[in-house]
């Protein structure tokens, strides 16, 4: 080896951690053999995959092989450690649609930047365009969820519960000890205080419109209706 790989904290974060039984089974099955059957990937000397396998390796004296991989960006990267992932490990439910959130973080970041690219190319190219480069319609959520093989109802209930104040469900749901579902019923509660809240707060509003004018105050009570809605698919149940 003629450099020692190095850890990106942000790749890492990025590869769920195993559990204390799968880290020594690992563990057993490299010592047992006294060398890493797998090699440990690079780009640009971070460690892409392998990271646990690397760590076993260094602690214990063990040899390990180097398989260096070609990406033009970071991004590129990381989605690359994201597929991986998602491909090979044995996750639940919870960390894959984690997993598959950060992958449409990640693609909106990357399109932002290609729009940029190519919208600074055409300015300097002298063209105009009404079209955005790069630019195609998607079904966000359906997308994530496909990803990460759950329904789409398993997707918004997982967010209800990690954009609750309940950070103790969402560690047990992370690690496998409550089943999406299950935190989702513990949860019921308190999304339908927030249901009456929404409604209390909808019925004042539109009872404390002074506005004469009829085509204004249609406006604002469309534009309330609508603010309602949104947040009604924010926090409603899909079974």
């Amino acid at each position: 080896m003629n450099k020692q790989p190095q850890v990106d904290q942000e790749f890492k974060a990025l590869m769920p951690p195993l559990t204390d039984e799968e880290y020594q089974q690992l563990e057993q099955n490299i010592l047992s053999r006294r060398k890493c059957h797998d090699a440990i990937v690079l780009w640009n000397g971070t460690i892409v995959d392998g990271f646990n396998r690397f760590c076993i390796c260094v602690t214990h004296g063990v040899e390990f092989e180097i398989k260096e991989v070609e990406f033009d960006t970071r991004d590129d990267a990381k989605l690359w450690i994201i597929e991986n992932q998602l491909g090979r490990r044995n996750l639940n439910a919870a960390q894959r649609i984690e997993l598959a959130l950060c992958k449409e973080e990640t693609l909106r970041a990357k399109a932002k930047q290609n729009q940029s690219l190519a919208g600074q190319e055409n300015y300097r190219a002298g063209k105009l365009s009404s079209k955005r480069p790069n630019e195609e319609p998607v079904a966000v959520w359906e997308s994530i969820a496909e990803d990460a093989n759950v329904g789409f109802g398993t997707l918004q209930r997982y967010k209800q519960i990690k954009n609750s104040d309940k950070p103790q469900l969402l560690e047990q749901v992370q690690n496998g000890e409550l089943k999406i579902g299950t935190a989702h019923r513990m949860l019921m509660p308190e999304i339908e205080k927030q249901f009456i809240q929404i409604d209390k707060m909808y019925s004042y509003i539109k009872a404390h419109l002074p506005f004469e004018d009829e085509e204004r105050n249609n406006h604002i009570h469309e534009r309330i209706n609508q603010l309602a809605e949104q947040i009604r698919r924010l926090l409603e149940c899909i079974y």
